[in-house]
């Protein structure tokens, strides 16, 4: 009786937003691929072989799919830092076009079949939804939530740990950049002021990402150390920790915020475009045992004339 209603739900939902045809919406993409596109477009540097992973898909149906992508220009493929065996998958602007053209239809199409429904039933639905993800994967599911706190005794060690760990596998990196990373978050806390703040971003208690907002002088502020676990990025926990560093560097009465990254950290580089940095330096460097461009982005915190308390 159970797997028959979930039989019948699935049939029915899948039939009510329009995935019963080849074609995802009327495009000239299938589900799949669209859903590929998706992915591509919104998490960290990605490989053919995490796709594989992630969706469960053969290696050959995925390396079919990606090869559509580029011949229509819709990625590139790069080295991977950390792997030279390995081949990144990065969306060119054609890609992200496409990619916002289909989120466009697939936001119309929601909007259509919602079109009528009073508020009361649209909140039920959307709680409803948030009830099955929540029983069939508490770790994703909306309804468990991200909470954003300031750092506590042990954070440090836990920021530290997980940059080294995630740095070296994803990039390559080797124990230099731990030391790096070590030493300027103890200068960071052992001198910490009003002006400066460290966030961890948690869901159900468990570490998922963190920023920072260090002093470089009285006018300006620096973002540091933001990070997002792989398994939770996608879902705008960098987004939501990149804005809530900016709202604190303005509140602080900063008139500038900076950042240094690296060329190929290709979805930090876009958050930062999207809040509105703009790249201003760059320099080669062989740092942590590799040879790298390193970027700095800056931002503007306050409109010419715009008015800010005095300092």
């Amino acid at each position: 009786m159970t797997i028959d209603r979930i039989r019948a739900f699935n049939r029915f939902y899948t039939r009510k937003i329009g995935l019963t045809t080849n074609r995802f919406l009327k495009s000239e993409y299938s589900l799949v691929q669209a859903r590929l596109l998706f992915e591509l477009n919104r998490t960290e540097p990605t490989c053919a072989v995490d796709l594989v992973r992630k969706f469960g898909l053969s290696a050959d149906y995925v390396s079919k799919i990606v090869s559509k992508f580029e011949t229509q220009g819709l990625v590139t493929r790069t080295p991977s830092p950390g792997d030279a065996r390995k081949q990144i998958l990065v969306p060119t602007a054609a890609g992200r076009r496409v990619d916002r053209e289909l989120k466009q239809r697939s936001n119309a199409h929601i909007a259509r079949m919602i079109a009528d429904l009073p508020p009361g039933e649209i909140r039920k639905l959307t709680e409803a939804m948030k009830t099955i993800e929540g029983i069939l994967d508490p770790d994703r599911a909306p309804s468990q939530l991200v909470a954003f706190r300031s750092h506590r005794p042990g954070d440090i060690g836990t920021v530290i740990h997980r940059h080294g760990v995630l740095y070296a596998r994803e990039y390559g990196f080797n124990h230099e950049f731990d030391a790096y990373v070590a030493l300027g978050m103890a200068r960071f806390i052992q001198a910490i002021t009003p002006r400066e703040h460290l966030w961890i971003a948690e869901i159900r208690g468990r570490f998922v990402g963190s920023v920072a907002i260090v002093r470089c002088d009285d006018r300006t502020a620096q973002l540091r150390w933001l990070i997002v676990e792989p398994a939770q990025r996608g879902r705008g926990i960098g987004r939501q920790l990149v804005a809530e560093a900016i709202r604190f560097a303005r509140e602080a009465n900063y008139r500038t915020a900076l950042l240094w990254t690296i060329d190929f950290l290709h979805c930090a580089r876009r958050l930062y475009a999207e809040a509105g940095f703009h790249l201003t330096e760059t320099k080669g460097n062989h740092v942590w045992g590799r040879e790298l461009i390193e970027e700095c982005w800056q931002l503007e915190l306050f409109a010419t004339g715009e008015n800010i308390t005095p300092d």
